[in-house]
């Protein structure tokens, strides 16, 4: 049997969506931290009385949530879209997983680098960020200086060391798109500064993002 960290639990229990399948056991619906491993919490499991709970990514959550408000039924909606969709040409997808095991990283607004980033951190998968989202221009100039194997080893070796920190800020940032609790800023041209409102800003000891807009993609520009 699994063990799960108390703390983890306690943190995902702070959001949860319920559904009841016409059949079948009660299933509950929460939102997975994103400071939180696989190990730590997967994706379900099965309480005492036999509810089964399931942990879901924030952007799922929010999106059950505001059907249960409206009184839709999330799962059918989102099975006929998948129906009516299914000969036609894909949509935006930020995070593709490949047959080899690879990840395939997009954005095309400042909410998909932050998910991108929170689950690429998550998961561990330092060099593919480094390589696929990290802004041109971030990765010429380290490139250009320390050559192009050892500036992506540094940030490897950075991201690993401030994993927790960066986890932890950009986990409330997903949380604080929706209720305007992220401030954008606008600091040059092309490039924007995303930060926690001063009400629930907190100690984080990472407290900015910063993203590049290049072109129709939108990249991570810094974390601080």
């Amino acid at each position: 049997m699994r063990v799960v960290s108390a703390s983890i639990i306690f943190a995902a229990l702070a959001s949860t969506v319920a559904g009841m399948a016409s059949c079948g056991p009660r299933v509950e619906y929460r939102a997975r931290p994103g400071f939180a491993t696989g190990d730590e919490l997967p994706d379900e499991i099965t309480l005492p009385d036999g509810t089964v709970v399931r942990y879901i990514p924030v952007s799922e959550f929010l999106a059950r949530k505001k059907a249960r408000q409206e009184g839709r039924d999330f799962d059918a909606a989102r099975a006929a879209q998948a129906k009516e969709g299914a000969a036609a040409k894909p949509g935006f997808v930020a995070w593709e997983e490949q047959q080899d095991g690879s990840v395939r990283m997009s954005a095309i607004m400042p909410e998909h680098v932050v998910a991108n980033t929170m689950r690429a951190f998550r998961e561990e998968r330092y060099a593919e960020l480094w390589s696929q989202l990290v802004a041109r221009d971030v990765r010429d100039r380290a490139e250009a200086a320390e050559g192009k194997d050892a500036a992506r080893e540094r940030f490897v070796a950075w991201a690993s060391r401030k994993r927790t920190d960066v986890m932890t800020l950009l986990n409330r940032m997903s949380f604080g798109f929706s209720t305007n609790a992220v401030i954008m800023r606008k600091i040059g041209p092309t490039t924007l500064q995303l930060t926690l409102a001063p009400q629930v800003a907190g100690e984080f000891k990472v407290k900015v993002v910063e993203i590049e807009y290049e072109g129709d993609r939108v990249t991570l520009a810094g974390i601080r």
